[in-house]
């Protein structure tokens, strides 16, 4: 084991746990687990954080913090684009985010600490959301009919149950039934 300080320790061990996390997802987070991805022993998990939940938590904010800064689609695309790429994408590497976010919303009901980890991931989601809508009505290609934060909550719950019926394979629910809805609602919203 190389030496390392404590924090670039603790920093190693969450990158572990993210991994562990994007192969295997919550369930695969085990202490041992996330140790062996380490090349640590079990008791140096449990040394840098309070508890696997904490340690889960904040594996889970860091990748979706990852998710939310992937660039799908180039700097110069315009605001509809940049705005469509943030609520749904058909980037098929984002897939191992998007699993794992569908499951802590899932364990987030009995789970307190993914619960507040799930919050604040769709509290980044939301902000990221209203910032491309603020800057497109800036640049006059948005038009608001309703506040941005509203807009964005809007936009982002018919993300949300649109992924569920995609799950669930209803109604023939494609990818390109999904970015035709999302795009209708863009639409609605914001022209």
């Amino acid at each position: 084991m190389t030496y390392l300080n404590k924090d670039q320790r603790r920093e190693e061990i969450l990158q572990a746990a993210m991994r562990v996390a994007l192969k295997e997802g919550f369930s695969g987070m085990t202490v041992r687990r996330i140790a062996a991805e380490a090349g640590v022993a079990a008791g140096q998990v449990h040394h840098h954080f309070a508890s696997i939940g904490e340690l889960k938590s904040q594996a889970f904010i860091h990748l979706i913090r990852e998710l939310l800064d992937v660039e799908i689609v180039p700097a110069t695309a315009g605001w509809r684009e940049k705005l469509h790429a943030m609520l749904g994408s058909d980037e098929n590497s984002l897939e191992p985010y998007i699993r794992l976010w569908r499951e802590g919303q899932i364990l987030a009901e009995r789970d307190s600490e993914i619960k507040g980890a799930y919050i604040l991931t769709m509290e980044m989601w939301h902000q990221r959301t209203v910032a491309i809508i603020k800057a497109g009505a800036g640049d006059k290609v948005f038009i608001l009919k309703d506040t941005a934060e509203n807009i964005a909550w809007r936009l982002i719950s018919l993300v949300c149950g649109l992924d569920g019926i995609y799950m669930l394979n209803i109604g023939g629910m494609d990818d390109a039934a999904f970015n035709k809805h999302l795009d209708k609602l863009i639409s609605l919203e914001l022209n």
